[in-house]
């Protein structure tokens, strides 16, 4: 494993994924810095920062950094698990959908 390469253990798992320095690369390799990518986001540049370097959590950061340098968050982001879970909005819908059918599947069974 290369040294710039950040490795954890996990449940007794390494995780490999991106470090600071790598991220940093990998926005210069597509023509883009700190300051630039996050007035993109729409964010700080230090906010940015922090969170590639794990000082800040934000999905939302995550996501986008991932898409600038053409990655996935798992990929990118690995060590934060948080951060592959579907967001709020996608988890409530799916639980409204289930219980649609729960509902629609007992009045079916009143009926009968």
């Amino acid at each position: 494993m290369s040294a710039n390469v950040f490795s954890t253990m996990l449940a007794n798992k390494a995780i490999i994924t991106m470090n600071y320095d790598e991220i940093y690369e990998a926005l210069k390799e597509n023509d883009l810095d700190w300051v630039v990518a996050a007035e993109a986001i729409g964010c700080s540049s230090s906010h940015l920062m922090n969170v590639c370097s794990r000082r800040a959590e934000s999905k939302h950061v995550a996501t986008k950094i991932s898409l600038l340098i053409g990655s996935t968050v798992s990929a990118v982001f690995a060590d934060k698990p948080r951060y592959q879970e579907p967001d709020r909005k996608t988890k409530r819908s799916s639980k409204v959908s289930d219980a649609k059918a729960l509902l629609e599947k007992a009045e079916m069974a009143i009926a009968s």
